[in-house]
């Protein structure tokens, strides 16, 4: 997107893009029919079998000397059920995190980018 033209066509593309998606999203039959589809037609002689078996346990022995230099440092955000309702609650955020007014430089430290 060096040039005007390459801007103006990746953002034609992207409006096509977004616009198809509404229109399936919108249009409950399409993607309905899409995953009869997918599941009837694309998939039906096909299995999935995992790499990972149920008794796979996770490689935590990787992250051992991280995790003992960070873990008291990191106490402080453990989720405290006894606490908090929620994890946002513990951290202070409301949610849903619609905002009606715009969030001011000093909220996010200056940090605002310039988007005009």
């Amino acid at each position: 997107m060096a040039t005007p033209i390459a801007h103006k066509g990746s953002l034609a593309g992207a409006k096509v893009q977004a616009l198809t998606l509404l229109d399936l999203f919108l249009d409950g039959q399409t993607v309905e029919a899409a995953w009869d589809y997918f599941n009837d037609v694309q998939t039906t002689d096909m299995t999935y079998t995992p790499f990972i078996t149920p008794d796979d346990k996770p490689a935590i022995w990787l992250n051992e000397g991280i995790m003992a230099q960070w873990r008291e440092r990191m106490r402080p955000f453990y989720y405290d059920p006894s606490r908090y309702d929620t994890y946002l609650e513990q951290l202070g955020i409301e949610y849903p995190t619609i905002r009606t007014r715009p969030i001011s430089e000093d909220a996010l430290g200056g940090s605002v980018p310039n988007n005009h």
